[in-house]
């Protein structure tokens, strides 16, 4: 074999060690244990908490991104997201229980506070340029 091959060959395995290895790791890793689903009254008491920081995460939003509705919408559902994880621990429950009594609320129309807002829709991504 000439010595182009053997680095040739050298290169492709490897690239294909490197491209194998986080696969293996993925499939080899321990599975999280499942948690029960949040109580009903917990899961409706998160839904009215929720509803009720809505304004207060979406003014701390847009203070971040003063010109960007798309982006300030992207920082508040990382707000909710990470309540909804302080939530679902202090239910000692899912977070796939916590987000399904939002969308179930949103849907049927739970009662929440009146002075919560609650915004459905989702404004349009619009990229930002790249300097």
């Amino acid at each position: 074999m000439g010595a182009r091959r053997v680095v040739r060959v050298a290169a492709w395995a490897t690239f294909a060690l490197l491209a194998c290895a986080p696969i293996a790791l993925a499939l080899t890793a321990p599975k999280l244990a499942d948690l029960p689903p949040a109580a009903p009254e917990g899961v409706r008491s998160s839904y009215v908490t929720l509803t009720g920081e809505e304004r207060g995460m979406r003014k701390t939003a847009a203070k971040g991104f003063p010109t960007d509705p798309w982006s300030q919408d992207d920082d508040f559902h990382n707000q909710e997201w990470r309540r909804v994880q302080t939530l679902a621990s202090n239910l000692r429950g899912s977070r796939q229980s916590v987000l399904q009594g939002l969308d179930d609320g949103m849907r049927e129309g739970w009662w929440r506070s009146p002075k919560a807002e609650v915004r459905v829709t989702v404004p349009p991504c619009r990229p930002r340029p790249i300097y």
